[in-house]
């Protein structure tokens, strides 16, 4: 994901010896006058603007501070030497960087969050795709502040309830597992217990049919460029093909909350989270196609099954060929049906031919095996 930087705006410190603000990029308190200690921290200010300064500007783009060594006075990224005592800055103590200090004009004010609407996983509202699964993100809307006058929730208050209306806890869905569990279990009795039958072949019956296609006008939808040469256009309406981390012609730029990290400097470097959405035009049209446009069929009631004559006319061509073949059984419980899926198991069901069949509870046959004699 690229990160776009809108500008650069001065932070401030509170003095620990008197408690006075202070302009970030200022060394000293300017009310008492003590150097700003390593440990004090950067924070936004009120109502900062963008710093149009371009000496304030580089110093913010030089990096963090050092605090020397030997007497512990800020110095700026680029010094050697200490602007107090003098001393080698070689070995000083860089200032932190990179945290992130809140929504850029809000200051002190967390990131908002955003719940992945794929995944389900919260992400800093910096960002405009999922951490997890790299989704698009979508900043949710502001919900109103619960009502102080609301009656259920000074009752939940003022009673304790351990459960407020609305609130889901794991004992609820106890019920519903149960319910499924049932369910599993009826499903199993009816689909897996069986009884033995004994079954006569009363009757046959198969069918086979080849489609016959031919070149027809079809209509299809897909991007332009993916159209075949052969296609004819009927309309177009630009749509969102892809969504890219980085920077490409044309694309659109959509970027999340602009947010402020600490450089180090006494000013914060004001960013956003971009990424870029990739519009084509996505088009109806029609083109030539093997489309079916009759079916020869076949059908009997005896042990030799046949695949249909049929005629291809000019431009025609056959297509997919497909077969059935069903075999009924009388038995003590009234007739029974069954498929088979090929013409050789097919054969075998000669006429009054005895058979055991394995019943189901909904009265399906779910296997048979030939009576020996």
């Amino acid at each position: 994901m690229a990160q776009k930087t809108v500008g650069y705006v001065e932070l401030e410190w509170s003095c620990p010896n008197c408690g006075t603000k202070n302009p970030g990029l200022v060394k000293t308190c300017r009310a008492c006058g003590n150097p700003q200690p390593e440990n004090v921290q950067f924070e936004q200010a009120q109502a900062a603007d963008l710093l149009k300064d371009e000496q304030k500007i580089a110093a913010a783009q030089a990096g963090a501070d050092v605090h020397c060594p030997y007497c512990g006075t800020r110095n700026p990224a680029t010094a050697t030497q200490c602007s107090q005592c003098g001393g080698d800055l070689m070995d000083g103590a860089k200032r932190t960087s990179g945290q992130v200090l809140g929504a850029f004009g809000t200051p002190g004010a967390p990131v908002p969050t955003l719940k992945c609407p794929s995944c389900g996983v919260d992400n800093p509202g910096v960002r405009a795709n999922c951490q997890s699964c790299g989704a698009m993100l979508r900043q949710p809307a502001a919900k109103p502040a619960p009502s102080a006058k609301n009656p259920s929730g000074a009752a939940t208050k003022a009673t304790g309830q351990k459960n407020p209306v609305g609130v889901f806890r794991p004992w609820m869905a106890l019920p519903i597992i149960g319910f499924l569990l049932m369910c599993c279990l009826v499903i199993g009795i009816v689909f897996l217990r069986t009884e033995t039958v004994t079954g006569t072949v009363s009757k046959l019956a198969w069918q086979r049919s080849v489609e016959i296609e031919a070149r027809r006008d079809v209509n299809r939808s897909d991007w332009r460029d993916e159209i075949p040469s052969d296609g004819k256009v009927k309309s177009c309406s630009e749509k969102l093909y892809d969504t890219v981390s980085d920077p490409v012609a044309g694309a659109k730029e959509v970027c999340g909350t602009p947010y402020t990290v600490d450089t180090g400097s006494g000013a914060g470097k004001v960013v956003q989270d971009c990424q870029y959405e990739i519009y084509k035009d996505y088009c109806e049209y029609t083109v030539k196609d093997w489309t079916v446009v009759d079916t020869a069929v076949a059908r009997g009631a005896d042990l030799n099954p046949f695949w249909p004559q049929f005629q291809l006319n000019s431009g025609e061509r056959e297509g997919s060929r497909q077969e059935s073949y069903t075999v009924y059984f009388e038995t003590t419980d009234g007739v029974k049906e069954y498929s088979v899926d090929d013409p050789v198991t097919f054969a075998m069901f000669e006429p009054d031919s005895q058979w055991s069949l394995q019943v189901n509870a909904l009265g399906g046959v779910n296997s048979v095996a030939p009576l020996v004699p």
